[in-house]
């Protein structure tokens, strides 16, 4: 048996709970997209996004929904921030310096 991750950041513990090894890596390569925009850490970011989109306790699933998400055919529109939202559907992303910010799904 191997000794658990020693994480310093509290949102890292929060964003791999439950998660296989082999999920891990994958949360991991999919981080590698984000910006931590105006949150101390990359983790706390994503957790505290993907709360607010209603996927807490899925990030995995979210970060896996905004890496998929296609602008083919997605209003894109300027932000006085620099960054870029595309809509498309209910769903739309925000990036800023190409790399992803938020994911979200309209009501």
């Amino acid at each position: 048996m191997t000794d658990p991750p020693n994480f310093t950041d509290p949102y890292e513990a929060i964003l791999y709970d439950r998660y296989t090894a082999e999920e891990i890596a994958e949360v991991q390569q999919l981080i590698a997209a984000w910006d931590q925009a105006t949150y101390p850490t990359l983790p706390s970011s994503i957790v505290k996004h993907a709360q607010k989109h209603g996927f807490t306790e899925d990030y995995l699933r979210y970060l896996r929904k905004a890496n998929n998400f296609n602008k083919k055919g997605a209003r894109k529109k300027s932000l006085p921030d620099g960054a870029t939202r595309w809509n498309k559907g209910r769903e739309f992303l925000i990036e800023r310096n190409s790399k992803i910010v938020t994911y979200g799904e309209n009501d």
